[in-house]
């Protein structure tokens, strides 16, 4: 950590401490050690990690450090910022705090999406919005699409993805279109100048439906066959609507931004429907147990995100007729 208390109760920096005097953590008081080591910028750190409990889930590694101390020079430029800047009321310390409404949080290992939201729900009471930077080469993509594990999409806020360059410190933001199955995503990428990190949030175009092709319905087929499962929904209901890739519908191949938010193939959702529905079997509340929503951070309501996958699915349906 970069700041921390003196004797007489003083916030210091720790570019401005001096070897030999007594400082203390600003949130638990035990005593911390200012350090000058082969790192670029000197801190403080811990005299006994556990006697301060704020810090036992954030461990914070050099790389870490160094990044959050770059990005607080290079922000101070434009803004109003805070650096380690304790929230009391919900026990959580921002890496940085922008205009006192935006969070900063650099998050270059992986921690469970449980907790990554936890942590973006305790600044949403408090009004804060925030902002993860994962670390960028750490981004996978495949056949011209974004690879993300639940890690990375739990990260995911107003639509974007944000991550940062250990190198230069440079800040990219991958807008989140279209999920197009087993965890894979149409993009669009644009580096963030720091100047306009908080202008560069969820995108103001329409984006629309978006058209799978053949070899993209195919794809998806061939991977739940991989699985090896006789419980596999989608081919369980091609079976049962004696349908092949050839044949399907296709209204099958429209897929919605809203369904970034739901963990069922494109396929998967669509079929059950259309199963259900050519049957005379329908029932909303039976759809709602098989939708299965994401850990995200800011996950739109259940009840609105089954209201508009419903309409999504009239509306394709109907266009295809």
């Amino acid at each position: 950590m970069f700041l921390a208390k003196n004797e007489t109760g003083q916030q210091v920096l720790a570019v401005d401490g001096q070897k030999g005097v007594n400082y203390f953590c600003s949130v638990c008081d035990s005593p911390v050690i200012l350090k000058y080591g082969k790192i670029k910028v000197p801190h403080f750190s811990h005299q006994h990690i556990e006697h301060c409990t704020r810090y036992l889930y954030k461990r914070e590694s050099l790389r870490h450090l160094q990044l959050k101390h770059d990005l607080y020079k290079e922000l101070n430029n434009y803004f109003n910022i805070a650096m380690e800047y304790y929230l009391a009321d919900i026990d959580q310390i921002p890496d940085l705090l922008i205009n006192h409404h935006t969070a900063l949080e650099i998050q270059l290992s992986r921690i469970s999406p449980d907790l990554l939201s936890s942590r973006s729900r305790g600044y949403y009471k408090q009004g804060i919005d925030v902002i993860w930077l994962l670390e960028d080469k750490k981004i996978k993509k495949e056949g011209g699409l974004l690879k993300l594990n639940h890690f990375q999409i739990s990260a995911i806020t107003k639509g974007g993805l944000y991550t940062i360059s250990e190198a230069d410190s440079l800040i990219k933001r991958y807008d989140i279109r279209h999920h197009l199955g087993f965890n894979r995503f149409t993009y669009k990428l644009e580096e963030v100048p720091y100047p306009q990190i908080l202008k560069a949030r969820q995108s103001t175009v329409d984006l629309g439906y978006f058209k799978m092709t053949r070899d993209q319905i195919k794809y998806l087929v061939e991977k739940e066959r991989a699985q090896r499962s006789v419980l596999n929904p989608t081919l369980s209901y091609m079976y049962q609507l004696n349908l092949q890739v050839k044949d399907l519908p296709k209204f099958l191949y429209f897929v919605s931004p809203l369904e970034k938010y739901i963990l069922n193939s494109p396929l998967e959702w669509k079929l059950y429907i259309y199963y259900h529905t050519s049957r005379n079997r329908f029932a909303l509340n039976d759809f709602r147990r098989f939708i299965k929503l994401r850990v995200m951070s800011d996950l739109p309501d259940r009840d609105f995100l089954i209201d508009q996958l419903l309409r999504f699915y009239i509306n394709i349906f109907r266009f295809s007729e």
